[in-house]
Formats: structure tokens, C-alpha cells, sequence
């Protein structure tokens, strides 16, 4: 080795050193039990009770709701000593972190709003003296997501702040009961309208910073303590129902659900208050309190890649993440975090022979990783080695049931899995497959929209249109509008199927022909001028209908930036499809439109401007 090499690798170890500090003061340790995995650097002891308190949680959830299987994801648990450790990974707002004893980083964006997909997160302070119900609330939201549909803020918050009192010995599990500080706070401070409680979001201030934060979880717990005790939850799903599939306006749906003005209701609540508490209460599943463990040292390099890790999944510290990943390979190149998490981010980045790089060798040293396994079956699957390759669709599938059979309840395994079966014909098989990724991941709509599609493909309209109907109310854009294109497609089907009859081919050519000839041959002309030829071309098509089309993408043309054509072959006909802001095209089985693709399978979504020329609505890789 060089003198220059040598400074240089001293220099690093140096700099890693130092950034361990904040962390090496006291020793790290991981604890695994049966279903979770906990670090921290307050002690094997404090492990042990953590993870002991997760699987009682993860028991009385079962017991409450009669749940024989309880759906959880890839989770991992870091506890911190105190909440100055913490604070260095709390989520942003207005660029200072939220004073928090503990957060969640969930998927899909129904946990924190734009975690990655592929890990969870629980992070807590055990410095709190509550710890435990910090240790319950947080993982409640990890239950509430993963069991069940999406709901509104004060309902997640409310049920987590419910569990959050558990307490649980060998005879009885005790849930829902009160804690002092809750209704003193709630008798000290004037309360949110009921309206302005149920109307709470995300990003609303009082959810995040506002001084009357206290105010709106501890109303949040009553309120769904309330309800709970009163046997009303029935009432509770018809009006998340009426709000979040049907976006009817919060007091008209209060009424039409609870059958009372939101006024009275609020009494209703108010008077409980004053009027006593109840708790539910069952007896304690024999075993409960005899969980085995296993524990071991975390070394500096370990416990940097735990936050390298935990950094990546936060929106607000994923570049932080980026370097810490690059900090970790530069001491230990075959380090498993590390690689999977630099994998995963050139993944993202459509880098397929990076990111294949990275996951071999991840999984040379960790065959047993479900991770590994799945992101490898991913990177095949976009690079778009699956189109019409049986060799690559059985090595995809291969790397999945790999996943699931190490992690029984990988939902997006299985969703990834259902998508490659129907693309190779196994269409009851795909089925089932999306089936178990909803019931494994209900909050996640993406996976609702691949089972409309995979019920598309197998030709079963029946079920198909009454989803396709349901997921056009979603509340995600891109969902909504992905529903909306596809049901236009069903009706086409449908209707191909109804004129010519069942097909012996593909249904596609029929709907093209069809849908083709409903296009008239001069569009309108638009009414407010384009600044620009391709927004000219797409203002001209805009009210036309949306067409479907399947074809061989021949190539892409970026020299146009923001714009870009892509030139399609169908049905021995090129055409021209304009993406006037290819960034911002909706796009299905990639993350963002390349210049570079050529010669893939495509299903786009369009309207015709010309023809043999048309704007982009969607484009789907096969």
C-alpha cells in the first residue's frame, strides 16, 4: 500500500472514530426475540424488557381483535439512553426536530410521510418515565397499519395513546386504562371543536408544533376511548369509510354516522369524561410471559450501520444516511447494512448494475437476509429483464418465495410476486398472491391498484371495476388517477368482449381497434395558446378521450428536456408519444422515465393528436 493510500485510510478511520463518539460513551447491544430485534446502549436488561414488551403488545392485540395471525412488518427497534441521543434523528418541522419520546418510520407513507418502503423503524428515549407507553404507543401504529385500513389522525393517534397503558401479567391483559395526566390536561385546557379534531392531517400544524399539541392527543385518546367502551366502532368505520373513500365533508358525515349533530356527539364525550372510565380487560394466553432471547455485542461498526440505516429511511437524513453508508464500506467493504442500503439507493436511482453490485454482496455474506432477496428480485424486475424471458421471470421468483419463506409476512414480497406471476399468465396464482400483500399491508393502495390490474389481465371484470370505482376516490393522486384510466380500459375490454365475443388471443388488439375508432379525426382547437410546441401538442389533446394502447417502445428522445418523445411500435404502426413533462409522467414498474430504455414492452395511456401521434397520460413496463 501506498504512503498516499495509507494517510488516506487513516484518515477515514480517523473521521468514522470520531462520528462513533456520539454513540460509543456507553456499549451497545442487539436482543432478538421470536418476532423483534432491539439495539441500544441502555443495557442487555433494558433489550430484554423492550423486546419482552413488544411481543406482550403483539399478544394482546391478537387478543383484543380476535386475531389468530397478527400482520407485522420487518421491524427494528432502536432504543436510546436519553432523549439528547434521540433528538439527533427526530423527524423535521420547519427545520427543527419535533420534540418527540419516540417515533415510528413506517411504509408506503402511512407511517411517518415520505419513509422508505423496504424497513421499519420504531426509535424510542428510555430515559422517559414513561417509557413503556411510549414502547406501546409507537408499535400500536405499527399494528394499526399493517392490520388494518387507512384511517383519519385522530384515530391512529387516539388507539395508539389507548394502547399505550397496557399492562399485562400471567393472569390478565388490562388495556384503555387512564393516565392521570390525560383528563387533568384535558380539565385544564379548552378543548378542539369536534370538527377541527376530526379534521386534523399530517401536515396540520397542531399535529406537529403547535402549543396545543397535548390537547389534541389527549382528546384523540378519549375520543376513541369513548367509542370503545360505548361499542360503537361500527359507527367509527362508516364514517372513515364516508371520509376517506367517499370524501364526504366531516360534519355531514359525523351526522349521516353517528345519527347526532357533531355538537352533540361532542357532549356525548365531554360528559364520559366527567362521568368515569371503563378499561377492557382478557385473561392472558398461557406462555405469554416465557419469550426466549438472544443477545450479542454491537461492535462501532455494527452500531454505525444501525444509524446509517435508520438515517437513510428518514426523509429528513436519507443523504446523512448516504455517507454514513460510504463511511461503513470504507472500514469494512463487505459490511451487509451497508450494501443493502447503497444497493437500494441505486435501485431508486435506476443504477441496475450498481445496485446488483452491492446486493451480491450483501448476500454473499447474509443468505439469510429476506431483504437481500427481495431487492435482488427487484432490480431484475426493473431493469426489465422479466419481459418475455421465462429463464428471468423463474429467477425472480426464485429470489421471492426465497424472501417469504424467511419472512412469512413480506408483503410487498408477495405483491412483487403477484405482479411477476401475472405478467407470466399465472393469473389465479398472481391473485392470490396480491390478496395476501393486502391482507398482509391494507393501508398500502399501490397494492390494491396491482390486483385491479392483475384481475384486468385474467379478464374477470366483476371484480376488477367495483375496485378500480373504490380506489378512484383515493385520497393518493396517483392512485385516483391510475383508477380512472384503468376503468376507461375495463369498459373497453368489456366492451370488445360484448361486440366480437371472447377472445382466443390477446384482448388488446380488440380494445385498440375499438377505442381507435372512437377518436375523431381533427381535435378541437385550445382555447388558451401553449408557450411551447410540446405543451401545444398537449393542450391540443386534452380533451380528448383516454386511449389505450399496447406496443414495443422502440426508443426515447430527452433532447427536448423538460420534454421527451418516445417513439412505440403497435400493430406495425410507429407512433409518436409526447411527454411534455417527463418527470412528472405516471409511470408503473419504474420509478422515474430513462432515456436510455429501448426495446421494452409497454402499456401507455394516452390521447391521440395527430394520426400517428399522441400525449402520454401513463406508461406501465411489462
Amino acid at each position: 500500500m501506498s504512503v498516499h493510500m495509507m494517510r488516506r485510510s487513516s484518515l477515514v478511520l480517523a473521521v468514522l472514530m470520531c462520528s462513533f463518539v456520539a454513540h460509543a460513551d456507553q456499549p451497545w447491544v442487539e436482543v432478538t426475540s421470536p418476532h423483534f430485534s432491539v439495539a441500544t446502549d441502555g443495557g442487555e436488561k433494558r433489550a430484554r424488557e423492550v423486546a419482552l414488551r413488544f411481543e406482550q403488545m403483539r399478544t394482546a392485540f391478537g387478543v383484543i381483535f380476535k386475531k389468530i395471525s397478527v400482520n407485522t412488518a420487518p421491524l427494528q427497534i432502536i432504543a436510546f439512553r436519553n432523549g439528547k441521543e434521540l433528538r439527533q434523528f427526530a423527524p423535521l418541522y420547519g427545520g427543527k426536530p419535533v420534540e418527540l419520546a419516540g417515533f415510528f418510520l413506517g411504509n408506503g407513507g402511512h407511517g411517518s410521510p415520505g419513509a422508505s418502503q423496504d424497513r421499519q423503524y420504531i426509535a424510542l428515549d428510555l430515559s422517559q418515565e414513561d417509557s413503556w407507553g411510549t414502547v406501546f404507543h409507537e408499535y400500536a401504529h405499527l399494528l394499526i397499519n399493517s392490520n388494518f385500513p387507512p384511517s383519519p389522525v385522530w384515530f391512529d393517534e387516539g388507539f395508539a395513546e389507548y394502547c399505550s397503558s397496557l399492562k399485562m401479567d400471567k393472569k390478565e391483559i388490562s388495556l384503555g386504562l387512564v393516565k392521570p395526566e390525560l383528563p387533568e390536561l384535558l380539565m385544564q385546557n379548552s378543548w378542539l371543536k369536534l370538527v377541527d379534531l376530526f379534521s386534523v392531517g399530517h401536515d396540520s400544524k397542531i399535529y406537529n408544533r403547535d402549543d396545543r399539541r397535548s390537547v389534541f392527543y389527549a382528546q384523540s385518546w378519549l375520543t376513541v376511548h369513548f367509542f370503545m367502551t360505548k361499542n360503537m366502532m361500527k359507527q367509527v368505520a362508516t364514517y372513515v369509510r364516508m371520509t376517506e373513500d367517499q370524501h364526504v365533508a366531516v360534519p355531514e358525515a359525523l351526522r349521516r354516522s353517528f345519527g347526532m349533530e357533531p355538537e352533540a356527539l361532542e357532549k356525548s364525550i365531554e360528559g364520559y369524561l366527567r362521568g368515569g372510565t371503563m378499561y377492557f380487560k382478557a385473561p392472558t394466553p398461557p406462555g405469554s410471559d416465557t419469550v426466549p432471547f438472544n443477545s450479542r455485542p454491537l461492535s462501532a461498526v455494527d452500531v454505525k450501520s444501525f444509524m446509517a440505516d435508520l438515517d437513510y429511511h428518514s426523509r429528513d437524513y436519507r443523504a446523512r444516511g448516504i455517507t454514513e453508508y460510504q463511511e461503513v464500506l470504507a472500514l469494512q467493504p463487505e459490511n451487509v447494512v451497508a450494501n443493502r442500503g447503497l444497493g437500494y439507493d441505486a435501485l431508486q436511482k435506476s443504477d441496475w448494475d450498481k445496485a446488483g453490485e452491492y446486493f451480491r454482496r450483501a448476500a454473499a455474506q447474509d443468505v439469510k437476509d429476506p431483504r437481500v432477496h427481495y431487492l435482488l428480485a427487484m432490480m431484475m424486475s426493473r431493469k426489465g429483464m422479466s419481459s418475455g424471458n421465462s429463464e428471468n421471470l423463474d429467477a425472480i421468483q426464485k429470489e421471492l418465495k426465497a424472501a417469504i419463506t424467511l419472512e412469512p409476512n413480506y408483503a410487498e414480497a408477495y405483491n412483487l410476486l403477484g405482479m411477476t406471476l401475472s405478467f407470466a399468465g399465472e393469473k389465479e396464482d398472481a391473485i392470490a398472491s396480491l390478496n395476501k400483500a393486502i391482507a398482509l399491508s391494507p393501508r398500502n393502495p399501490w397494492y390494491a391498484g396491482n390486483l385491479a390490474s392483475a384481475y384486468l389481465q385474467a379478464q374477470d371484470f366483476e371484480h376488477a371495476i367495483p375496485l378500480l370505482q373504490e380506489l378512484e376516490k383515493s385520497s393518493e393522486p396517483g392512485i385516483a388517477s391510475m383508477a380512472a384510466q384503468q376503468l376507461q380500459q375495463a369498459e373497453a375490454y368489456r366492451s370488445a368482449i360484448n361486440r366480437h365475443g371472447p377472445q382466443s388471443g390477446k384482448i388488446e388488439t380488440a380494445v385498440e381497434t375499438v377505442k381507435l375508432r372512437e377518436v375523431p379525426e381533427e381535435p378541437p382547437s385550445p382555447t388558451t395558446p401553449p408557450q411551447n410546441a410540446a405543451e401545444k401538442r398537449a393542450v391540443a389533446g386534452s380533451s380528448e378521450p383516454v386511449l389505450f394502447m399496447k406496443g414495443v417502445l422502440v426508443s426515447v428522445d430527452c433532447s427536448g428536456a423538460p420534454a421527451a418523445t418516445l417513439t412505440i411500435s403497435s400493430a406495425g404502426k410507429k407512433w409518436k408519444m409526447l411527454a411534455p413533462q417527463a418527470k412528472k409522467l405516471v409511470l408503473m414498474g419504474a420509478e422515474e422515465l430513462s432515456c436510455s430504455w429501448t426495446n421494452r414492452k409497454v402499456s401507455v395511456n394516452y390521447r391521440k393528436s395527430g394520426s400517428d401521434q399522441g400525449t402520454l397520460v401513463s406508461l406501465e413496463l411489462e
